[in-house]
Formats: structure tokens, C-alpha cells, sequence
């Protein structure tokens, strides 16, 4: 059985990063009523190892924590005091494991029990500036709204810390990514984390030399690993659930070689009439054109950054026409022409490599 996409609604996020949030700015002095107004949480829920719950509460508790301190950069201070076993679970799996990349594939399988609104992968063989590289490559399950600085930028800094702990050093990370533009006070910030983060990237990820994959793991003992392990896949499955219509779209959409594929064919491959494709993605008030539109959209932006093929070339790999219809579909997602989002990263990239 699939795991079920986490969606705002569903009562699985747990406590271990609000919770540490909250106790941080107690000790603070900021007030606990004006940290959890509009909540509808109480200060037991935030202790609680067995309570969860939706999007919209944990981001009011986020909004209310910029809104007291006055700092817009929050996640970032956070995040960097946050202690990697604080994650609690997969960080003392990973932090066991034999080699460096098999603890990343316990992140990979197992980020989810704790922080359930993103995925996790671990990209190979990056044409990095200073050679191969590899990634750590988040994405959300839907969007963060007013809080897409705020998540990514608080989990790059908080898993590049759990990386550092995994092999025991004081630095892994070579740069970051982030899809979003760079915030106002980002130098000082930048000077704090201690890597470089390029920004309007087409992924958010933390960058790293590919030669660091078959380092040995200093906390390396394979009798732990194996319990925490089975510990981990018996949690997996206890949260396991039915795919989603929308889901199961999405993802053969983003394995299909190429987007121009209809309606029809996809709900026979996936099983379903045409028509009781259509009537369920309605349901959950999407459709199959919008699906088409963000996963053309991520190809893009990906196929532009991370390959030198010619815009024409993309725009036939994406399933447009002519390179005119690809054009004015990427400047209403991105508000840039395909050009001028390859020749901005190339500036950002050739500015970061030069520090």
C-alpha cells in the first residue's frame, strides 16, 4: 500500500519542530497566548509525542512567531539552534548507518514520519562548479503560501546539520538552492549558515561533493542500525494509506518521457474511464490540464537550469507547439522569458562561484 500525499488538512504533522519553536521563544519571554492565538492549539498539545495536526494551525504558529519577534528571518536563527537528534527517529537511524549515502536513503524512505509535508530525494552525478556533485533535494507536498521562506530555509539549514552530525565534521554543504528570491538581509544571513544559497533556483536542495557517498559514517554500528530500522518501516506502515486520484496522476505525469499525453491515455494506463478520471480530479479541485501545467512547469524549470539543451528542444520535450507557446506559458509561471530564467541563474551560479 502507498503512502497518501499529505495534504493541509490531514492531522499528521507532528510536534518535534513546533514544539521546539514554541519552547525556544518561551525561554525568550515572548508570551505563550500571543504565540497561540488563533491556533486553536494549547501548550500540552505542543509536548505531546502523540498529538498531529494540519497545516493551518502550525503555519498561525508561525506567522504569530515572526509577527512577536519582528524577525522575518525566524526559520533561519531556529533552525540553526536546532539539534539534528531533535528529529528524532530517522536522524539516529541515518546517523548509524554503514556509509554516508545509506544514511541518506533512510532520509529518502523515512523523512516523512516526522516532517510529512516533504519529500526528500537524493539526486546523483550534478554537473557541479567545482565538479560532481550531489544534492539533497527537498519538495513540498503543496504550497507553504506565506511560509515558503520560512520552510525551506529553516529545513536546508536544519538537515544540513543532521549532515554534519552523520559524518561528524563541520562542513558538507558546498551551496543551496532555493526556488524563491533572495530575502533583504541575506548577506548578514548568508555569513551565519556558512554556504553560499543561490536563489530563483528550479529546486530547493543542499549541494555537496558526490565523493562524500561512499565515506564511512563514524557513528557506524550495524546492530542499532538494523533495530532503528525496523523501527522505522513499522511507523511507515502504520501511516500508510490509498494513493490519491491526484497523486497517481502527478506521478506518471513526472515519469512520462513526454507531457503531451491526453486525458484518456493516462486514465487507461492508471485504470480508470476518462470521464471517472475527470469527475475525481474535480472532486479534489484540480484538473488534468492544471496537473499538466505544474509538472510542465518543474520540467522546465529544471531542463533550463541543469541541462544545455536549446529552448526549442525543451519546449518539444515539454509537449508545446512552437517555442512562442512554451515562452508565454513559462513567463505567466515565472514572469521571465525561458532566457532570461537561464541567463539570471547563470549570473546568480557564476556570482556564487567567484565567493
Amino acid at each position: 500500500m502507498a503512502r497518501k500525499t499529505f495534504t493541509p488538512d490531514d492531522p499528521a504533522l507532528p510536534m518535534n519542530y513546533p514544539g521546539f519553536i514554541f519552547r525556544e521563544l518561551r525561554e525568550e519571554g515572548y508570551a505563550a497566548s500571543d504565540l497561540l492565538t488563533g491556533t486553536w492549539l494549547d501548550e500540552s498539545h505542543l509536548s505531546d509525542p502523540h498529538f498531529r495536526c494540519g497545516f493551518q494551525p502550525l503555519r498561525r504558529l508561525l506567522l504569530n512567531a515572526i509577527e512577536q519577534t519582528g524577525e522575518p528571518d525566524l526559520g533561519i536563527r531556529l533552525a540553526l539552534k536546532f539539534q539534528p537528534t531533535y528529529i528524532g527517529l530517522p536522524a539516529y537511524t541515518a546517523m548509524n548507518a554503514a556509509r554516508f549515502e545509506d544514511g541518506l536513503d533512510v532520509l529518502k524512505r523515512f523523512f516523512f514520519l516526522n516532517f510529512p509535508a516533504l519529500d526528500v530525494s537524493i539526486i546523483k552525478a550534478l554537473s557541479g562548479l567545482q565538479g560532481p556533485e550531489a544534492a539533497v533535494r527537498l519538495r513540498s507536498k503543496f504550497h507553504f503560501e506565506d511560509l515558503e521562506y520560512f520552510g525551506f530555509s529553516s529545513a536546508i539549514v536544519a538537515i544540513n546539520g543532521l549532515l554534519k552530525a552523520m559524518l561528524r565534521t563541520d562542513q558538507v554543504a558546498t551551496r543551496a538552492e532555493m526556488t524563491i528570491s533572495a530575502p533583504e538581509r541575506w548577506p548578514a544571513i548568508e555569513a551565519e549558515i556558512g554556504f553560499p544559497i543561490v536563489f530563483e533556483a528550479s529546486e530547493n536542495q543542499i549541494i555537496f561533493p558526490e565523493t562524500l557517498l561512499d565515506r564511512p559514517l563514524p557513528g557506524a554500528d550495524p546492530i542499532n542500525h538494523a533495530r532503528l530500522l525496523g523501527l522505522c518501516e513499522q511507523f511507515a506502515q502504520e501511516m500508510a494509506f490509498e494513493t490519491t486520484p491526484v497523486t497517481q496522476v502527478t506521478a506518471f505525469l513526472e515519469s512520462a518521457p513526454s507531457l503531451a499525453v491526453s486525458l484518456s491515455y493516462v486514465a487507461a494506463e492508471l485504470g480508470y474511464s476518462e470521464r471517472g478520471l475527470r469527475r475525481q480530479l474535480d472532486r479534489s479541485g484540480t484538473s488534468y490540464r492544471k496537473l499538466v501545467d505544474q509538472v510542465r512547469e518543474q520540467r522546465a524549470r529544471t531542463l533550463l537550469s541543469g541541462s544545455t539543451l536549446p529552448i526549442k528542444a525543451i519546449a518539444g520535450a515539454l509537449g508545446f507547439e512552437t517555442s512562442s507557446n512554451f515562452a508565454r506559458s513559462f513567463k505567466r509561471w515565472t514572469g521571465l522569458t525561458p532566457k532570461a530564467f537561464r541567463d539570471q541563474l547563470a549570473l546568480t551560479l557564476d556570482k556564487a562561484g567567484r565567493k
